[in-house]
């Protein structure tokens, strides 16, 4: 069985989505609920972060929060998805 590809908008989402289900979180849980390696997933941190989506919590650098535009993003993902499997297509 072939494995289904995650575009980059995807991943974006499921790391926000990953972050959004505990309020904030650390890197291991983005990582497993994510399901990405961790090499992989610092580098898509740095682009959330550099994009205004994601950022560390103030008060423990360790722990990462999806921001207002973050926010945003996800509710727009969720509204596009549900319009594309409206017409049968994946995303």
């Amino acid at each position: 069985m072939r494995k289904a590809y995650r575009s980059r908008v995807r991943i974006y989402y499921d790391i926000l989505n990953a972050v959004l289900s505990q309020g904030h979180a650390k890197i291991t849980v983005i990582m497993r609920d994510a399901n990405l390696p961790y090499d992989r997933l610092q580098k898509y941190l740095e682009e959330l972060a550099e994009k205004g989506l994601l950022a560390r919590h103030p008060d423990d650098p360790s722990l990462f929060y999806v921001t207002e535009k973050g926010l945003r993003f996800v509710e727009e993902f969720q509204r596009f998805a549900r319009l594309a499997r409206a017409f049968g297509l994946e995303i």
